[in-house]
């Protein structure tokens, strides 16, 4: 599902989309974003250059009538994106890239107890181990509240498990290889080719069993992705 991530710093995304170097401290990692946390997100701006702005993890379309946010909205099956309308509008014409170092899943399969004694299900870090940098395949949206503010949201595409990661977790996000990026973000990328991006999405991850610490949105630190026995 990736329902929590660790995000890359401010300057390590500008380094690896090569963007003009900011640096403005409005990003550094973090080790355990949540949803409805303000993430880092990559898009094209009105002149189709690659801009990094500040967006809710958590879509809310533009449609959107109620003034509370729809829940889970953070991620969308990618089979089923393009025929939902929570997500169709999004999907085919404002993609964005959500930068990442890795996620977290909680094998459904394998139960731990946490500092209070309660079973739980083990967390793991998944993984590249040739990058530290990933982009997630995701979908922006811009909606307005009752109260005329503009709020800009996002949320990521799944797709099933790779291989190596099935026996952790079913599902993992759509994470697109470099060469896919523009096609990704091009606004009038036709829905035939964005399927054949989702296709051949990287697959190369591996993970590891980390603390129960993760579980908890207070802790926000790198030991979060240390691996434990």
């Amino acid at each position: 599902m990736c329902g929590r991530y660790v995000s890359p710093s401010e300057r390590a995304i500008e380094a690896y989309w090569h963007i003009g170097a900011r640096d403005s401290g409005r990003w550094i990692q973090r080790f355990n974003v949540a949803p409805t946390s303000s993430v880092p997100m990559l898009r094209l701006d009105d002149d189709g250059q690659l801009e990094l702005v500040p967006a809710r993890w958590g879509l809310i379309p533009f449609w959107w009538k109620d003034i509370k946010p729809p829940a889970m909205s953070f991620f969308a099956r990618s089979e089923e994106a393009a025929n939902k309308p929570m997500w169709r509008q999004s999907l085919r014409t404002q993609r964005c890239l959500m930068p990442a170092q890795g996620w977290y899943e909680w094998n459904p399969h394998q139960e731990v107890r946490n500092a209070s004694g309660r079973l739980v299900h083990q967390p793991y870090y998944l993984y590249s181990p040739q990058d530290t940098v990933l982009g997630i395949a995701g979908m922006w949206a811009t909606w307005t509240g009752p109260d005329g503010q503009a709020i800009t949201s996002c949320a990521l595409l799944t797709r099933e498990a790779a291989p190596a990661i099935q026996a952790i977790h079913g599902r993992m996000p759509v994470v697109l290889p470099p060469e896919q990026f523009a096609l990704w973000l091009a606004p009038g990328t036709p829905a035939e080719q964005l399927q054949q991006a989702i296709a051949q999405a990287r697959d190369d991850f591996t993970g590891h069993a980390v603390s129960t610490r993760v579980n908890s949105v207070q802790n926000d630190d790198e030991r979060l992705i240390e691996a434990i026995a």
